[in-house]
């Protein structure tokens, strides 16, 4: 459910009205009965709830016409969970419903995870000191290396650094961490996107690409040795690319995915191609885990004025890529 004061509440209710998320999944929500109780007494049109208890069998909860079922995980009051007045109880809340999420996808219970905004700064000031969904999953799952693949329609950019500081991305880049970032992006293109022979461009850190050198050493010295030591185990990436040219050549369809240096060379052109509906895939866990590629929106939260795009079109592609799972599992 994501941060209880944010638009979580109201966009998972809203996709679990769409026609299309309920052929496609039996989606189990974690998060508090009573925050969304109190979000869908605000509208009349947002779908009826079941809340499942310890000892009552939950598959038939999830594959009847009684309503969406949620696992009730925490019970803030309402000074706890007003819209857009985020306390540390939410905080606690987001990480048990994350921490519960990761055990039923590990243990194969759940198929999948699709997540709705956290505060990171909530989280942290409730004592988590995370800097977001995809470190924290990356622990429970003991996962080394895991990356953000950001997903519409035009583009896929997958971020070598993330959540960090400006300042800090260029002593954050090295030629593993760019080898190990295309990897898994060549990795997610075959297996879950089902292309036999991605094609992956790599992003630039510099204007002009460095302009051999006059604008930075980084690509002659990290991205491109990066990029060929991929290649040497059979990737076929190519760059670096001066990125002010590249996204308009990806929009285009000529790749498969950029992978690019820092968290808003990849972002600003993915949103503003798909500020509505775009999708982020976690590379690397041992599970699925999609989410919505916005924040808490603590602004409009309560308004009813959540767009809940993003988070459907999470929860079709979480679905999606868990049939095709079980597909190959069982040739």
């Amino acid at each position: 459910m994501g941060d209880p004061a944010g638009v979580g509440p109201e966009v998972i209710l809203k996709a679990l009205s769409h026609q299309a998320v309920g052929r496609a999944c039996n989606p189990l929500i974690l998060g508090d009965w009573g925050v969304l109780q109190r979000v869908r007494a605000r509208s009349k049109r947002l779908p009826k709830l079941i809340s499942w208890q310890s000892g009552m069998p939950l598959l038939p909860l999830l594959r009847g016409n009684g309503g969406f079922v949620v696992c009730p995980l925490s019970t803030l009051r309402e000074n706890e969970s007003r819209p857009g007045r985020p306390v540390k109880a939410g905080g606690h809340a987001a990480y048990r419903y994350i921490t519960v999420a990761a055990r039923l996808a590990l243990s194969s219970v759940a198929d999948a995870i699709a997540t709705a905004p956290i505060s990171k700064s909530i989280l942290i000031d409730a004592g988590y000191n995370y800097p977001g969904h995809t470190e924290l999953l990356a622990e429970l799952s003991r996962t080394p290396e895991c990356r953000m693949m950001l997903i519409g329609k035009k583009l896929r950019v997958v971020l070598v650094t993330g959540h960090i500081g400006y300042t800090k991305v260029v002593r954050s880049l090295t030629c593993d961490g760019i080898r190990t970032t295309l990897e898994l992006t060549h990795r997610a293109l075959k297996n879950s996107f089902g292309i036999s022979r991605p094609r992956i461009a790599v992003a630039a850190l510099n204007p002009h690409g460095g302009e051999e050198g006059i604008f930075g050493s980084e690509e002659k010295e990290i991205i491109a040795p990066g990029v060929q030591a991929a290649k040497r185990k059979g990737i076929p990436a190519s760059g670096p690319f001066p990125a002010d040219s590249l996204f308009y050549k990806a929009a285009r369809g000529e790749y498969d995915a950029v992978v690019c240096m820092y968290h808003d060379q990849g972002l600003i052109p993915l949103k503003l191609h798909h500020f509505f509906g775009g999708v982020a895939l976690t590379l690397g866990p041992p599970f699925i885990r999609t989410s919505v590629d916005h924040g808490t929106a603590y602004d409009i939260a309560g308004s009813g004025r959540a767009d809940e795009t993003s988070m459907a079109q999470a929860i079709l592609l979480a679905a999606e890529l868990a049939r095709l799972r079980m597909k190959s599992k069982n040739h």
